[in-house]
């Protein structure tokens, strides 16, 4: 799992490169940086195959800001708690 800080003014580069054909079959997700309680920032996590990985580093690191490993993880177990929660909303709904 990669995570990228970019700035809001960003937002259009970030979307091409999301775009290209061999990063949009990642798994993708954007968090607003409100999330760590900073502005201006959105936060982009990237699951998948290490080729396509390794494409979307070297495109993303052009327009996005180094955090450090500690912020990294925290977005993570954001991400993580979501994903679990609505998981047991889902099993709720079907269960």
């Amino acid at each position: 799992m990669d995570v990228y800080k970019i700035p809001v003014a960003k937002k259009p580069e970030m979307e091409k490169i999301l775009a290209m054909d061999e990063v949009f079959r990642l798994s993708i997700t954007i968090k607003d940086s409100s999330i760590l309680g900073e502005d201006g920032y959105q936060y982009l996590i990237l699951e998948g195959i290490e080729d396509r990985l390794k494409i979307a580093r070297s495109e993303l690191s052009k327009i996005s800001v180094e955090i450090d490993g500690s912020k990294a993880k925290k977005v993570q177990e954001i991400v993580e708690k979501e994903r679990e929660a609505a998981n047991e909303s889902f099993g709720s709904i079907f269960g």
